[in-house]
């Protein structure tokens, strides 16, 4: 797409607003100086991991969408994914805005040095499954997305933390843990989120049931499970959500543990685990809170956003408020703390 067009139009939609209150029109040369004087630019680190599936064209799309709305980019250079919170530390002194394009592992990965940088977040959402930014609402094409870094509004939004990892939606033990091992990088580069529904048959038939000792504040609850999930935001998998009513601005955790059922039973339940289940539905316990602590006796690996980089026993927190992201006012107008909270 050519987006000088688009460059043009901005550019003279601000002059012409500029000079509504003057006569000249833009005749005066003090006019114009006031005009440049009062143009802020903003500045962004862009951030794409050019070797994913598209990643060079993504990245050049996205450069183009932004400089058409009067962006200034700096580019991130990174050989491999673990390489982008050095990059956010070297530059963010010198941006205004951190522009991520990727999915919910890269956010991942990026969360710790996100919250030293103390700058906003733009989210393109050009990974596989893209739960983060679908909770926030956050436009899936391109173009729509870049618009939303610079018209959006700043909103602080919760970073759970799972032992020493961060994490934005999800960290899961078992069923999506397996999934997860299965997951070829072929398979996810060339097949998108069919990648992950393929595995979901042969994880759930190498899933062994596992129990858990979960304390939370004075509470303690003994669980049977397939599969026991933190979520700080609402969606994971590419589309199931933790809990009905759970938002990444609400300052808790949600806690759900699925039981061993057969599986005719759970394809059943997909309807109920795509809203995300309540206190009513058979076969789920739901608890939440500000931290949890998980025990499964032997030690189990935990998915933390696709990613598996911890085990247990693990302790879950919530950070709340800790990231500042560009979202639309739609999300905010429906979905924000403020805003439920005089519902």
């Amino acid at each position: 797409m050519d987006f000088q067009p688009i460059l043009a139009e901005n550019a003279l939609w601000r002059q012409h607003a500029y000079f509504a209150d003057c006569a000249c029109h833009g005749a005066h040369l003090r006019c114009w100086l006031c005009y440049f004087q009062s143009v802020k630019i903003l500045r962004a680190l862009l951030l794409i991991n050019q070797k994913s599936r598209q990643g060079e064209a993504n990245a050049q799309a996205a450069r183009d969408a932004l400089e058409a709305l009067d962006v200034e980019i700096t580019l991130g250079k990174f050989e491999e994914p673990d390489d982008v919170p050095a990059e956010i530390d070297r530059h963010a002194p010198n941006v205004d805005i951190i522009v991520l394009g990727g999915g919910d592992g890269t956010l991942n990965l990026a969360a710790a040095a996100l919250m030293r940088a103390g700058r906003p977040m733009g989210v393109l959402p050009l990974g596989t499954a893209n739960d983060f930014a679908r909770t926030l609402l956050i436009p899936t094409e391109l173009e729509a997305a870049c618009r939303n870094v610079v018209e959006g509004v700043t909103h602080g939004v919760d970073l759970g933390q799972c032992n020493d990892v961060y994490f934005v939606n999800v960290a899961s033990v078992g069923l999506a843990v397996r999934a997860c091992e299965y997951r070829s990088d072929a398979a996810k580069k060339w097949f998108g989120s069919f990648g992950y529904a393929s595995n979901v048959f042969q994880a759930y038939r190498d899933t062994e049931p596992f129990d858990a000792v979960v304390r939370c504040g004075d509470e303690t609850h003994r669980l049977h499970s397939i599969q026991l999930a933190v979520g700080n935001g609402r969606y994971f998998g590419g589309g199931l959500a933790v809990a009905s009513d759970a938002a990444l601005d609400d300052g808790r955790l949600d806690l759900y543990s699925l039981e061993p059922q057969p599986l005719a039973k759970l394809v059943g339940m997909l309807p109920t685990l795509v809203r995300g289940p309540d206190k009513s539905i058979q076969g789920v316990q739901l608890l939440e809170g500000t931290e949890f602590e998980v025990d499964t006796g032997k030690p189990m690996p935990i998915n933390t956003d696709g990613e598996i980089l911890t085990e247990t026993p693990a302790t879950f927190r919530i950070h709340p408020g800790a990231l500042q992201v560009k979202v639309p006012q739609e999300y905010v107008d429906r979905y924000g703390r403020d805003n439920k909270n005089n519902q």
